[in-house]
């Protein structure tokens, strides 16, 4: 079983950052400063602006995290980053981490919640859609080069 729990801690954070760099590295970039560029969003973030960093752990390890980020203007949560290490999904976590977006999104007064799932990624598609997300638009890409 895991639990959930906000992320405050460096250490936390940085481990979080670790996970993000890794998932979404640019082959063009070092690991190292993929890492601190997440790090330091993730640190700027939770001090200047109104959001949120959820953690899920097992056995006091980080195993999938969420950030998301209150809008007051739109009165909207965006969901920055969602993501379960391979070896623990489909377990679970993915959605108990979108409820607690959810419950303090409510807290937050917020209206909507936004966030953005690669095409690919059936699975997060369907955890969308189980918790009454709908589809508002969808982005094309065409390489050139």
């Amino acid at each position: 079983m895991f639990e959930t729990k906000c992320i405050k801690d460096d250490a936390n954070i940085y481990k979080v950052s670790q996970m993000a760099a890794e998932s979404f590295k640019d082959e063009k970039q070092s690991m190292k400063l993929a890492i601190m560029l997440e790090y330091e969003a993730i640190k700027r973030s939770l001090e200047h602006e109104k959001s949120v960093l959820i953690g899920a752990f097992m056995q006091g390890d980080c195993v999938g995290f969420i950030w998301a980020k209150f809008d007051d203007k739109d009165k909207e949560v965006k969901i920055y980053n969602l993501l379960v290490i391979e070896s623990h999904r489909k377990k679970g976590i993915a959605k108990k981490l979108k409820q607690e977006i959810e419950m303090w999104a409510h807290q937050m007064g917020a209206y909507t919640i936004v966030s953005t799932v690669h095409a690919h990624n059936k699975n997060m598609i369907h955890i969308n859609e189980s918790m009454d997300y709908e589809v508002e638009r969808i982005i094309m890409r065409k390489k050139l080069f």
